[in-house]
C-alpha cells in the first residue's frame, strides 16, 4: 500500500519535437579490469555528404574500412518487415515489404563510378598508415573498381583478391552459375597491420584424407602420413589459416537466425574474419554503406569503435535494434550515437491533450536541405542535416496515427510510461514518393493494439539530443514488445518517447504533466 501511495496517475501533454541525434549511453563495467570504453557513431545520411565533414577529424585515424556498395545491378532491393508477434514468428501473411534502397546502377555506370571514386579517395585519406580497406564487389564492378583502387592506393598495395565462394542460390541455364563475390584487400602503406594468427582455427578432423590416426606421448591427437623414411604429423589442435579463397563461410539462407530482412545482408562470420585480421580492440572500424549493420555489430562485439553511415531509413532502424540489442544482452561500457541527418522544418508543436490521453501527433513538416548546419559542431557530434526529401512523410494531411498511452509518476525520481495503442486510420494511406499503401499492406490482418510498433524508447531530451534510458524492440527471439518502460528522472528532465512503426515512420514526443 505504501508503494501505491507514491504512484500518481495524471493527464499528460504530448509535444512533438525534432531531434538531432539519439544517445544510448551505458556505464563502464568497473568489474572488468581490462575494459575500455567503446563508442559507435551511426550517421543517417548519404556517404558523400558525410565524408567531407569527418575528414579533418578522422584523417589517418581509421584502422579498417569495409564497404559493400550496391553492385550496379540496376535493381530495387527490398526490406522485409515483420508485423507484430505473428510476423516475427515467421507467419508470411504478417510480413510486409518496403524499398530498402535503389541500386546506384540505375543512375548509369558513369555516375556509379564517379561516386565510388570520390568515396574511395576519402577512404584512403581516412585510413591510418597501418590501415586496410576491404571492398566487397561482384563480377559487374570488380574490374572497374580494382583499376580505380590501383590508381588511388597504388598497385603495390593490393594484398589480396579474396574469393568468397558460397553454394546457395539457383542454377543458371545459359551460363555457369555465379557462386562467388570478390573482396579487394588493399593496405594504406607498408606499415599496415595484419594478424593471421587471429583468424586461425583448429584443424580438427578435416583434411585427414587417408592418414593414420595416432596419439603422442602428451596425449595430443594427430594424423600422420609417411613419405619414404619421414613421418609427417598433423595435429587436430594445430591451427589452419584461410587462404584467399573463402569457402568455409556460407551465405545466409532465408531462415537463418541472423536474417533481419535485408536482401543483401552478409554473415557475421565473414566480417569477423576481416575485423580480427586487420584491427585490434580499441581501433576504429568504419562502414559507409552500413545496410543491415553487420560490420558495426561485429566490430562492437569485438570491442572496436565504429563509424557507420547509410541514407536508408530502414538501415537506421535495423542498425539501432541490432546494436542496442547487443548491449542489453551483456556489453555494458558502450556509448552509441545515432545521428539524424534530417530535421523537421516548422513542425506542428502545440500541446495536444484530452481527458483520455488520446494523442494524434501532427507530423506535417518536411525534411529539407540545411547545408549550413552540416558542418556545425561536427567535432562535438552535433546533428547532421542532408538534402534529401524522404518518401515516408505524409504531405499536408490532417489525419495522423492514433496513440494511447499512460504516464505514471512513481515517487519523485521515476516514471513509468505505458504504450497502450498505436494505430493508423483507414484514410491514412499513401506516402509521398513511395509505393507503400499503408491501408492495403496490413488490410485483413488481425492486429493487436501495438502490432504496428516495431520499436519504442523512453528517455529525455537535452538540447537536440534524445538520451535513451530504456527501450524495447521486436526481434525473432523476442517478438513481444514491452508495453511499460520505466526511467529515472530529475526535476530538470522532461520525459520523452521515441516510436518507430512497421512502415519506417518515427516520432519523438516530450511528455509533460497536465496536472
Amino acid at each position: 500500500m505504501d508503494k501505491l501511495k507514491n504512484m500518481v496517475m495524471g493527464l499528460i501533454r504530448l509535444r512533438q519535437t525534432a531531434i538531432g541525434r539519439e544517445e544510448h549511453n551505458y556505464p563502464v563495467n568497473t568489474a572488468e579490469t581490462d575494459a575500455h570504453s567503446i563508442t559507435g557513431k551511426f550517421y543517417w545520411c548519404d556517404v558523400l555528404k558525410l565524408l567531407p565533414l569527418i575528414l579533418d577529424k578522422y584523417r589517418n585515424r581509421i584502422q579498417l574500412i569495409y564497404m559493400d556498395p550496391p553492385f550496379m545491378t540496376g535493381q530495387t532491393f527490398r526490406f522485409k518487415q515483420p508485423v507484430g508477434v505473428e510476423g516475427w514468428r515467421g507467419n508470411r501473411e504478417y510480413i510486409i515489404e518496403h524499398i530498402a534502397y535503389d541500386d546506384m546502377g540505375k543512375a548509369g555506370k558513369e555516375a556509379f563510378l564517379s561516386k565510388m571514386r570520390k568515396v574511395l579517395t576519402y577512404a584512403y585519406h581516412l585510413l591510418s598508415p597501418e590501415g586496410s580497406l576491404f571492398l566487397h564487389v561482384d563480377y559487374r564492378t570488380s574490374a572497374y573498381l580494382r583499376i580505380m583502387l590501383d590508381e588511388i592506393f597504388g598497385e603495390e598495395n593490393l594484398l589480396n583478391e579474396i574469393i568468397w565462394h558460397y553454394r546457395s542460390g539457383g542454377r543458371a541455364k545459359k551460363h555457369f552459375s555465379r557462386k562467388h563475390d570478390t573482396i579487394l584487400f588493399y593496405r594504406k602503406s607498408r606499415d599496415h597491420y595484419f594478424n593471421l594468427e587471429a583468424v586461425g582455427v583448429p584443424r580438427g578432423r578435416t583434411r585427414r584424407n587417408h592418414m593414420k590416426q595416432g596419439i603422442d606421448e602428451e596425449g595430443r591427437v594427430f594424423w600422420s602420413i609417411k613419405s619414404g623414411e619421414k613421418e609427417y604429423r598433423y595435429y587436430e589442435d594445430d591451427k589452419v589459416y584461410p587462404s584467399d579463397v573463402w569457402d568455409d563461410i556460407s551465405h545466409l539462407h532465408q531462415r537463418d537466425p541472423e536474417r533481419n530482412g535485408y536482401d543483401t545482408q552478409k554473415p557475421e562470420a565473414l566480417l569477423e574474419r576481416i575485423i580480427l585480421s586487420s584491427s585490434r580492440p580499441g581501433d576504429i572500424v568504419a562502414d559507409f554503406f552500413a545496410g543491415s549493420g553487420t560490420t558495426l555489430v561485429v566490430a562492437q562485439r569485438l570491442r572496436r569503435n565504429w563509424i557507420g553511415a547509410d541514407n536508408g531509413v530502414f538501415s537506421l532502424h535495423t542498425c539501432r535494434k541490432r546494436l542496442t540489442g547487443n548491449i542489453h544482452s551483456g556489453n555494458s561500457n558502450i556509448k552509441l550515437l545515432f545521428h539524424h541527418c534530417m530535421s523537421i522544418k516548422d513542425p506542428a508543436s502545440p500541446y495536444l491533450e484530452d481527458e483520455s490521453s488520446m494523442v494524434y501527433p501532427a507530423q506535417t513538416g518536411r525534411y529539407e536541405i540545411c547545408d549550413m548546419h552540416l558542418k556545425r559542431d561536427i567535432d562535438g557530434d552535433a546533428a547532421l542535416e542532408v538534402e534529401m526529401e524522404q518518401g515516408y512523410l505524409i504531405d499536408d494531411s490532417d489525419i495522423y496515427p492514433g496513440i494511447d498511452l499512460k504516464y505514471t509518476r512513481i515517487g519523485n525520481a521515476q516514471v513509468e510510461i505505458r504504450l497502450c495503442r498505436y494505430d493508423i486510420p483507414e484514410m491514412y494511406t499513401k506516402f509521398k514518393n513511395t509505393d507503400c499503401d499503408l491501408g492495403s499492406s496490413v488490410k485483413g490482418l488481425n492486429l493487436d493494439p501495438l502490432d504496428l510498433v516495431d520499436y519504442w524508447a523512453a528517455g529525455y531530451i537535452e538540447g537536440n539530443v534524445f538520451k535513451v534510458r530504456n527501450s524495447s524492440g521486436r526481434t525473432a527471439s523476442s517478438p513481444y514488445l514491452q508495453e511499460r518502460l520505466k526511467i529515472d528522472v530529475t526535476a530538470s528532465c522532461i520525459p520523452a518517447i521515441h516510436i518507430v512503426d512497421v512502415f519506417g515512420q518515427q516520432w519523438f514526443f516530450e511528455l509533460e504533466s497536465g496536472s
